[in-house]
This record gives C-alpha cells, structure tokens and sequence, in this order.
C-alpha cells in the first residue's frame, strides 16, 4: 500500500465517521445537553516472561521483562482513547454499538541479521453486544499486511462502590501474513543457527483477572494478571523459546481531571 493510498483511506474514514459523530452532537445540541469530557492519566507497569529469543531491541533478551505503562484515558461521547487504542462508536450505545478502532499493534523484534520487525498500525470494525465483543482489523501501514480477528467476553463487578473486577476471556486469531512478518524467518536470514521458517495462520486464547480498588471519584489503582496461550505456529519459530505461556502481572495507577 502506497503512501497515497493509505491517506486517502484514512481520510475516507474520519470523514465517514464524521458525518455520524455530528449528527449526534447536533441531537444533543437540541435536547440542551452538552457532550462530556472525561480525560484520566496515570502510569503503571508490566512484568512478563519473555517469549521472544536473542532479541536485541532494548534488552529484550532478557528472561523477564519490565516494560513501563504510560496510561492516558480520554471519553467525549462516541469517542474513547485508552489501551485499546482509538474507538468511535457510529450505530447503538454502551451496551450494542458498532464501532472504528485504531491501535497499534505487533511485536517488536530485532534479529541479529535480520530485518527489523516493527509495530504497525492497524484499523476495524467491531461489534459489541453487551459482555461480548468482536473486532475484525488490518495492518494499513502496509507492513505485514496482515489481519487480526478477536472475540472476547467481559465481566465487570462492583463491590461497596469502592472494589471492582473485571475478567475476561478472548481469542485472538492471526492472519498467515501477519505470523510471517513477525515470526518468519527468510532464506536470507536464515544461518546455521537459525532455519528458514514459514509460519501459518494461527489463534490463541487468553484470559484476564483485573481487581481495583477506587480511593474517590477521581482516584483509583489497578493490579491483575494476563495469561496468554502461545500457539505451536509461534513456539517453533527460531526467533521464539520454548514457553507455552506468556504472563503478565500488571499494576497502575489513574486520575481523573
């Protein structure tokens, strides 16, 4: 995808949500209300084992990995920005919407004598119908030209207004494209060492357990743990170790403007 291409997509894309976006705002003009806006920041950590082998990326050869968390949440209406990314709802509500997301996804790696393995920028359509959500999206940087599917489950519980959890599960499917740009190997970065390697499309499950706990209407922490099936297509990559697991344990913190 040329340059030229993938800003005429991105265009037709604000303008295509543009024209709901202001249709509600104008809904709410009428009725006398106005659209909040809710902005939160904060930071955290994440500490993981390291699935990635030889990696030379910031350390990223090490066992256990600590990577810092910046956390920055912004709501105005349709609109949320956070973790997952850019989401803009067009049809529905809280509870059954369709919706846009932009977020960056993939996983850095930098091979000795290898070419660089870089994020990229991916765009989709979602659907949400109360505690399940899909989103269907696509790598438009054009570097992997790959897909991602992913359909989840969540539950969210409150306790005396001040203890909340939220759970998950989720499946996460890649495209063969996708597993070959981040997990492939090429003839001409294979070596003695490391063989040429050609993955296929591949899924992997996941479940969550986030408990918080919130101070007051503005402050609140966060801590929870993230396990991650490691799929045999990416197990047997040269550029991978042996772990069929990839944990997380998570902590932060966020305040509300």
């Amino acid at each position: 995808m040329n340059a030229t291409t993938l800003f005429v997509k991105i265009i037709f894309c604000i303008l295509f949500y543009s024209h709901f976006f202001l249709k509600i705002s104008f809904a709410e003009e009428k009725s006398g209300s106005s659209i909040p806006l809710k902005i939160s920041i904060g930071a955290g950590g994440a500490i993981k084992n390291n699935i990635r082998q030889d990696n030379q990326y910031r350390n990223g050869h090490a066992d256990v990995l600590f990577n810092p968390i910046p956390l920055l949440q912004i709501s105005w209406g349709p609109v949320f920005i956070g973790q997952q990314g850019l989401t803009a709802s067009f049809v529905g509500n809280r509870e059954k919407s369709l919706y846009l997301n932009l977020n960056n996804l993939g996983d850095r790696y930098d091979g000795e004598g290898m070419e660089s393995r870089r994020t990229s920028w991916f765009a989709g359509i979602g659907l949400k119908y109360k505690k399940l959500n899909l989103l269907i999206s696509r790598d438009i940087n054009g570097r992997s030209k790959g897909s991602k599917y992913n359909i989840s489950y969540a539950e969210f519980y409150t306790i005396n207004k001040t203890f909340f959890t939220r759970s998950s599960l989720g499946l996460d499917c890649f495209s063969k494209n996708f597993a070959e740009y981040y997990y492939g190997v090429k003839n001409n970065e294979a070596t003695s060492n490391r063989q040429e390697y050609h993955p296929n499309a591949y899924c992997s499950p996941s479940m969550s357990f986030f408990p918080g706990y919130k101070f007051n209407d503005n402050v609140s922490v966060l801590t929870g743990l993230s396990l991650k099936s490691i799929n045999n297509e990416v197990r047997n990559s040269p550029t991978t170790n042996d772990n069929w697991v990839e944990a997380a344990l998570i902590l932060g913190g966020l305040w509300q403007l």
